[in-house]
């Protein structure tokens, strides 16, 4: 496949794990002519995951897009996240001659080969999202990870703290423990033969000890132990390096803007 299409299915795996999340947690979708919307119950402009938009084909307008999704979440009056893949110079320059500025941009990475298993340190181990203790734990690594309780609690419990979003046929999460302490986790949403690993999260006093490199690795796994044929993670500049050690290559970026 080229890059190009790498980065099609890519969109389209990406588009589906948010629109999973969202009807899980009783959200609403809108979509036409390859452009997608998607609201929580949240106000929240960030994560992407509570609210925002895609264009996956070019059938709609840059000025159509921004348009119509400002209206969308306006009617509701939420914040959101517009993604816009770097390639699509169309649509972010649209976005920027409104006024706004990049928030930031994520690596499309992806991995072919199955990720190396290095073995667990001590004090290490690496163990799924089973049972309601561990999706406890899940929750609060990503909410330490995040920010203050009172940002993150919400998004957590609204999104995350659900059965349905963390374990099922085509989900696994992961928890990496240092010690007995919930450290680090993932979740891997299978779409297509994608194995798409998100909420890649540690807690801060955790990081650097080669717990995500831990987490990360197990949870591409289990995607391919699912017969995925692809790994991908819509990558922070940070984690990137622990994507690089994991045979993981860049085949492209998102920008991110925060709306309104």
């Amino acid at each position: 496949m080229t890059d190009r299409e790498v980065l099609d299915r890519f969109d389209r795996s990406l588009v589906e794990t948010y629109r999973q999340t969202i009807r899980n947690c009783g959200g609403e979708i809108w979509e036409a002519n390859g452009m997608v919307s998607w609201a929580s119950a949240l106000p929240n402009a960030s994560p992407a995951y509570a609210n925002g938009v895609m264009r996956t084909t070019r059938l709609m307008s840059p000025r159509e897009v921004v348009g119509i999704s400002a209206r969308f979440f306006g009617l509701r009056n939420h914040g959101y996240t517009l993604l816009a893949r770097s390639d699509d110079r169309a649509l972010w320059s649209e976005v920027e001659r409104n006024g706004r500025e990049m928030a930031s941009e994520r690596s499309a990475m992806i991995a072919i080969d199955v990720p190396p298993d290095p073995g667990s340190e001590d004090g290490v181990e690496v163990r799924p999202v089973e049972g309601a203790s561990r999706i406890v734990d899940f929750c609060g690594v990503v909410a330490s990870s995040l920010g203050s309780a009172g940002e993150t609690g919400p998004v957590v419990d609204r999104i995350l703290k659900r059965v349905e979003n963390l374990r099922g046929p085509g989900r696994v999460g992961m928890i990496a423990y240092k010690d007995g302490m919930a450290a680090s986790c993932a979740l891997m949403a299978l779409v297509e033969g994608t194995a798409l690993v998100g909420w890649i999260c540690t807690r801060p006093e955790y990081r650097r000890q080669g717990l995500a490199t831990a987490v990360v690795g197990a949870t591409a796994r289990a995607g391919f132990e699912r017969d995925a044929d692809l790994a991908a993670v819509l990558s922070p500049p940070d984690l990137v390096p622990v994507l690089d050690s994991l045979g993981f290559e860049e085949v492209g970026r998102y920008r991110e803007y925060l709306l309104p």
